[in-house]
């Protein structure tokens, strides 16, 4: 479960991703400036390495989101969809994404969406993955929102969206303060389709914001569910 919203600017672009799991997995790792083919990177991690949103020197963003809508599973061996920003997020062009996508073992991974942000092309592209066939399809440079849900994806995303709609005729809109408190919100009311969600079993639990401007790329991260947090851990690139 997860809500992303991406949200262009005259010299750039912010992104923020609320990250939903089960309140019993493992706690991730703060991001890290790693080394990826020739580029460097930011990326919060899984203990196993495998990540879900990244960042690189070309100002590329890539996130991941599961499609729970999509109830099929590979046939034999299941590889974690964590794998896939891992892989490609040092890719800096839409095409290079694209071709990485193609070469990896797909068939052994889930259902999925990746969102690839590309600002030297000012481009926003959803790849999506539902088993039998990898499709792509380009957005609007303009305000965009995705949603998943493992509880009600379908529910879900007409809740959250509704309420991201409204948050556009409020004072400020668009900027980095509304960005983070929209995905601080519990409306309509706290629980499993806010975008701030709290389950008994599952709950937000991260924010992961990045802005990029001009030569300068940044990710903030804040473990934790948003409406609570006060800590965050902040990474900073040169744009090459």
């Amino acid at each position: 479960m997860c809500t992303v919203s991406f949200v262009p600017n005259r010299n750039g672009f912010y992104l923020a991703m609320n990250r939903d799991e089960k309140r019993s997995r493992a706690t991730a790792l703060a991001p890290a400036i790693v080394e990826l083919d020739g580029h460097r990177a930011i990326l919060p991690r899984e203990p196993d390495g495998a990540s879900w949103i990244s960042l690189n020197d070309a100002g590329t963003c890539l996130a991941l989101i599961n499609w729970h809508r999509v109830e099929r599973k590979p046939f034999e061996r299941i590889a974690s969809r964590g794998e896939i920003v891992r892989e490609l997020g040092a890719k800096p062009s839409s095409d290079a994404i694209g071709n990485g996508l193609t070469n990896l073992p797909l068939r052994t991974i889930r259902p999925f969406r990746l969102i690839a942000v590309v600002p030297r092309e000012k481009s926003v592209t959803e790849w999506r993955w539902n088993l039998e066939g990898l499709s792509g399809r380009k957005l609007p440079w303009d305000s965009q929102h995705w949603f998943s849900s493992g509880f009600d994806e379908l529910q879900a995303e007409v809740e959250r969206r509704r309420v991201c709609a409204r948050a556009q005729g409020r004072p400020a809109a668009r900027t980095l303060d509304w960005l983070r408190q929209l995905h601080r919100s519990h409306e309509p009311k706290r629980g499993p389709f806010s975008i701030c969600m709290h389950r008994p079993d599952a709950a937000t639990v991260s924010y992961t914001e990045v802005s990029v401007t001009g030569k300068s790329a940044v990710m903030r991260y804040a473990d934790g569910s948003p409406c609570s947090t006060k800590s965050s851990v902040t990474k900073r690139l040169a744009i090459l």
